[in-house]
């Protein structure tokens, strides 16, 4: 594994939308929400390109200099309002069916039912390309931001969709707290909290 000092993370921008979309298509392909909701792989791919750029406005979004990690973040305070114009949604049905769209839809008023009311930093969105796993480099991007919630003494929040993921957040401070499991045979959310550490930063 290699050390995750040596990651480089930046702040990405409008001109990076596409890579970003990218990056957390290939890293989410296998996601069992993501396969819950449709199981054409295609899914992904065409999901986060289109989600990225209505985030970048509102978010923390960092990536890795190498390209092979990205995460977004929304701060304290801030309440994305994104919405879908009538051409995606049409497109989506024509691509994965209503169901498709149904399941977004009930994920997305799960998420927002259990959603944390006190101020918080909420990661929605964190991911590494297949071919980079356990080289630190998850490590490295969470841990960027992680400094940045001690310092301003905040309280972190996560939703885990992969179990495989749980090790890597309980490493970095966070701990489930309740679950939220999917109907017809879906997968379970784990909700997420990370309390800042006094003095770290």
């Amino acid at each position: 594994m290699s050390d995750s000092s040596e990651v480089f993370v930046t702040r990405a921008g409008p001109q990076d939308a596409a890579l970003l979309g990218e990056i957390l298509a290939d890293a989410f392909g296998a996601d069992p929400v993501a396969k819950w909701i449709s199981l054409d792989p295609e899914y992904s791919k065409w999901c986060w390109p289109l989600i990225v750029p209505l985030l970048l406005p509102y978010g923390e979004v960092y990536m890795t200099g190498n390209g092979m990690s990205a995460a977004i973040w929304i701060p304290p305070g801030v309440k994305p309002d994104i919405k879908l114009g009538l051409a995606a949604l049409w497109d989506y049905w024509r691509r994965f069916g209503l169901r498709s769209i149904l399941r977004f839809f009930r994920l997305m008023i799960a998420m927002e039912k259990h959603h944390p009311k006190d101020p918080h930093y909420y990661l929605l969105a964190i991911g590494v390309r297949p071919e980079a796993m356990g080289q630190g480099i998850g490590s490295a991007l969470l841990e960027y931001m992680l400094c940045e919630c001690d310092r301003r003494k905040v309280v972190a929040y996560l939703e885990n969709s992969n179990p495989l993921n749980l090790p890597l957040y309980q490493r970095h401070g966070f701990e489930v707290r309740s679950e939220i499991t999917l109907p017809h045979n879906g997968p379970t959310l784990q909700l997420m909290y990370r309390e800042p550490i006094p003095g770290r930063v």
